[in-house]
């Protein structure tokens, strides 16, 4: 009766566990990296900036805002305050300016899309799952839009009203 009990250990369930473990880390990692300095809060800051300010980009592009400026160059902006990246659009119109500025939101269908695949891309192994975990923490975090990107996206009133339309046509239609 006093036997030790025995527990079956999925590799694939602990990878996935010890992934949660590491993105619980760098949330609280991101939370306190800001209290090291601007220089540490600007290094841990750059690969999401750049995903979110080529989102910015390529949405601008594809929607015909003609972006004129891209910077992911900090630079101060008031006192304790840093502006991480920009990018400017010549033509943010009521086609242009919502889908660029809430570009960044399509991060996390990129991060959908890359938790699919990786297994096809990527040994099942520890290391390769916690890259993955990396990899979709920074997608994730990225897609957040700033106070100025939700500025921008409600800016043209009449693109607002054509996409709340297109939005509210699909839910009749198909009830999406």
């Amino acid at each position: 009766m006093g036997g030790m009990m025995q527990v079956a250990v999925d590799p694939e369930r602990w990878h996935h566990f010890a992934g949660v473990l590491l993105v619980i880390g760098l949330a609280v990692l991101q939370a306190r990296v800001g209290r090291a300095g601007a220089f540490w809060q600007i290094c841990w800051a750059l690969p999401g900036t750049l995903l979110h300010e080529f989102s910015h980009l390529l949405v601008a592009a594809v929607t015909g805002g003609r972006p004129i400026g891209f910077t992911v160059i900090p630079r101060r902006d008031g006192p304790g305050r840093w502006v991480l990246g920009a990018v400017t659009i010549s033509n943010p119109g009521p086609v242009s300016a919502l889908p660029s500025a809430l570009a960044p939101l399509l991060l996390n269908v990129a991060a959908y899309y890359l938790y699919l695949g990786w297994r096809t891309w990527f040994p099942g192994d520890l290391p390769h799952t916690l890259l993955m975990y990396v990899a979709i923490y920074v997608f994730s975090y990225s897609s957040i839009p700033s106070g100025q990107d939700l500025k921008v996206a409600v800016s043209s009133p009449a693109g607002v009203l054509l996409y709340g339309g297109v939005a509210g046509l699909c839910v009749w239609r198909w009830g999406l």
